[in-house]
């Protein structure tokens, strides 16, 4: 990361970092704490995301479900060349993730959306924020994904669409790559894409998972019973280190497994997960190695 630069827009001096990869410079504002934290954690935060974005072939769509300020929709759509659609409903996060896109002048390769995804074709209700800062999450559109009480939250007026209803209506191209990090109610972004995803035209999925969330189990068990596959490799590492391939792989079959599970109709489609392996020495995988 090279050193924090300002920018001066019409309204306030704008703090941002520069990235280079490589040879492909990507920039992030790092207004906030939480924005700073997130540009550090690039790299660390999910291990395995940059890896399966890289993936992605020049041209083709991703679609960034829950993009918060767009931490990985810029990696794909300046670093990975790909063409991405990102939903954010947060007012907040929103604003930033287009400051970020002008920043980087990707607004030819990058269209976002202050919109939630769902489950149903159009739905106009409310999104309950946590926090009214940018570079936070854990908000809930209609309702809470967990144990609190809805009038104890902001309420910020907002729409949500199914992705069923965006690609029916021609007002989204269908994706080749879909990333659904929405903090509880993955399972209502999946009901809403089922004809899609029945249909055959996403090759992979990223799905955050959060065992205690009943809803988030079934969507999980719903992939795996209708051909969608798992590459062990993707499931073993962690911020932690390297866990057994068996436990991992069980947590999976009972639902259990905490973390992101990509999942993809072909198993080439998920050999990126196991090339990140092969980036460590024997020496180095022994030590990243954690009990079973």
């Amino acid at each position: 990361m090279a050193v924090a630069k300002n920018l001066t827009d019409a309204e306030r001096p704008f703090t941002f970092a520069e990235l280079n990869l490589d040879g492909r410079t990507l920039r992030y504002g790092i207004g906030t704490p939480a924005c700073q934290w997130r540009v550090q954690t690039l790299f660390t935060k999910e291990p395995g995301t940059i890896d399966w974005i890289e993936s992605f072939a020049s041209g083709e769509v991703f679609v960034d479900v829950g993009a918060n300020i767009g931490i990985y929709s810029l990696y794909a759509g300046v670093a990975a060349g790909v063409e991405v659609y990102a939903f954010e409903p947060e007012s907040q996060n929103y604003a930033e993730l287009y400051r970020n896109i002008f920043l980087n002048q990707a607004q030819r390769s990058i269209t976002a959306y202050c919109a939630a995804i769902g489950e149903q074709p159009v739905q106009v209700s409310s999104l309950l924020l946590r926090d009214f800062a940018t570079g936070h999450s854990f908000h809930d559109f209609g309702e809470p994904s967990r144990n609190y009480a809805a009038e104890t939250r902001f309420r910020q007026g907002s729409v949500a669409f199914s992705i069923d209803h965006l690609v029916e209506s021609g007002a989204l191209p269908a994706p080749d790559h879909v990333k659904i990090d929405v903090d509880g109610h993955e399972h209502r972004v999946i009901g809403g894409m089922r004809r899609l995803l029945e249909r055959g035209k996403v090759r992979s999925l990223l799905l955050e998972c959060d065992p205690s969330l009943p809803g988030t189990r079934g969507a999980v068990e719903w992939l795996l019973s209708h051909g969608w596959q798992v590459n062990p490799d993707q499931l073993r590492l962690s911020r932690e280190g390297l866990r057994p391939a068996a436990p991992v792989m069980e947590e999976l079959r009972l639902g259990t497994y905490f973390g992101n599970i990509i999942f993809a109709r072909r198993a080439s489609d998920l050999e990126f997960a196991s090339r990140v392996l092969e980036r460590f020495s024997p020496a180095d995988l022994e030590i990243m190695r954690l009990p079973a």
